[in-house]
């Protein structure tokens, strides 16, 4: 793999309410060249594959990266988003095309999930020990009270002028959505190469088109819960002219001082950790920044309601729940534990098409 070709810093926060559990899965051997790219960006890592005969311009893949970070980073105390959140004055805030557009999406979910999506959530993550001091730290429920007046869709508005804070402290993280619309970034500037086939990852968050170096379908391998470490794929998953994101905890939670299980998974609507049985979900969707949204919305309902919406929605989802655990006592995976996996009807109608794709 070759670095990408700047000095910048492009480090954003790591993904908080989101975590990665897509793993590649792709033929050992391919039997025309393929052409990879990667690194470093987001706090995560990134890769691009593309078959030859393509000659791809490297800085049209980093120019890409670059300006969503730069727009879009909590972490970086110039981006426009960093600028938004430190803005305290009651008048709109213009902001760019490219935030626009993400943070118009962001209102789209968070309106059809009915608030299990919310870019305004970060603070209560932050305080149940998810957010970057790692401070494992149960907040009083005068706390929680306190930070879910900052929390919510009605805090914020976008119109032509740009966006507006209800209140000046509100702050908003598009963490789950900003490496979704970073793998479509990428992908645009390899339309615009005129890449015809091509593999595009950004955190686990991935978005392909045409065919692999055999000439057949990519693949993604979703991850199943394995313990310590041991990570498996539980359904490879054709993918055409799409996306699929995933979101999950069981690589991202802890036991606090009373021996109760904290999911970095954090409901908005509650202000507290989700204590279902969901391990992870998957969507695919021709969007990633969709997709990616979409994931963690259906995470925070779990399995039953999130299934409910993704049938209404006509979503094509992928849902990992455990067995043999007690969603009572929140208990963690380990050996005793079996996976179900549920597709939405939209998913299984998807795989029953391409499984003849090849």
């Amino acid at each position: 793999m070759r670095d990408i070709p700047s000095a910048k810093n492009l480090a954003l926060p790591a993904f908080i309410v989101v975590s990665i559990f897509i793993s590649q899965w792709m033929r050992s051997v391919e039997s025309i060249p393929t052409w990879s790219y990667g690194g470093q960006i987001m706090g995560t890592s990134f890769s691009v594959k593309a078959v030859h005969p393509t000659e791809v311009k490297l800085e049209l893949i980093s120019e890409a990266l670059e300006a969503v970070n730069e727009r879009m980073s909590t972490y970086l105390p110039n981006s426009e988003l960093s600028a938004i959140n430190k803005y305290r004055g009651e008048s709109a805030m213009a902001i760019s095309p490219e935030l626009r557009t993400v943070l118009n999406a962001a209102k789209t979910v968070t309106a059809d999930s009915k608030g299990h999506f919310d870019v305004t959530v970060g603070p209560i993550v932050n305080a149940w020990g998810f957010g970057p001091n790692k401070e494992r730290l149960t907040p009083s429920a005068a706390q929680l009270i306190e930070l879910k007046e900052l929390v919510g869709d009605q805090k914020w508005s976008l119109d032509s002028r740009g966006i507006t804070k209800v209140k000046p402290q509100v702050y908003i993280d598009l963490s789950a959505i900003a490496k979704g619309y970073a793998v479509d970034r990428v992908a645009a500037a390899l339309d615009q190469a005129h890449v015809a086939h091509y593999w595009v990852e950004v955190g686990g968050e991935v978005r392909v088109k045409g065919r692999n170096g055999e000439g057949k379908l990519w693949r993604v391998g979703i991850e199943r819960p394995a313990v310590e470490g041991n990570r498996r794929v539980a359904k490879i998953i054709r993918l055409k002219e799409m996306s699929v994101a995933t979101s999950g905890d069981y690589r991202n939670r802890y036991e606090d001082a009373n021996g109760v299980i904290r999911s970095h998974t954090i409901n908005p609507k509650t202000g507290e950790p989700v204590k279902h049985l969901l391990a992870s979900v998957s969507v695919l969707h021709s969007e990633c920044m969709l997709a990616d949204a979409w994931a963690t919305a259906l995470n925070v309902m779990g399995s039953e309601r999130g299934l409910a919406l993704a049938d209404q929605l006509k979503l094509a989802a992928l849902f990992i729940v455990r067995e043999g655990v007690s969603e009572e006592m929140g208990e963690l995976d380990g050996p005793e534990t079996t996976y179900k996996i549920i597709e939405s009807a939209a998913l299984s109608d998807y795989l029953k098409k391409t499984s003849q794709a090849d």
